[in-house]
C-alpha cells in the first residue's frame, strides 16, 4: 500500500471524527439548553431509546468509518 492512500485514508477518518464530535456537542448542548431530546429518547421509547443514545455516543467512530469510505469512494 502506497504512503499517500494511508495519508489520505488519515486525514478522512481524522475529518470525520472531528464532524461526529461536532454532531455530538451538537445535542450534548441542545440537551443542556433545556430540551429534552436524548432524555426523552429513554422515557418514550425505553430500551430501544437507550440503543439509540448508545448509537449516538458512538457517532465520532462512525465518522471516521465513514470518512475513510468517502475516501476510498472520491479517491480510486
Amino acid at each position: 500500500m502506497d504512503i499517500t492512500k494511508l495519508i489520505y485514508y488519515g486525514f478522512g477518518g481524522f475529518i470525520g471524527f472531528v464532524c461526529g464530535i461536532i454532531i455530538n456537542f451538537v445535542f450534548i448542548w441542545v440537551e443542556k439548553s433545556g430540551n429534552p431530546i436524548l432524555s426523552d429518547l429513554v422515557r418514550n421509547y425505553g430500551a430501544f431509546g437507550r440503543y439509540l443514545i448508545e448509537l449516538f455516543n458512538y457517532l465520532p467512530f462512525f465518522g471516521v468509518a465513514l470518512g475513510i469510505i468517502l475516501v476510498r469512494i472520491l479517491f480510486q
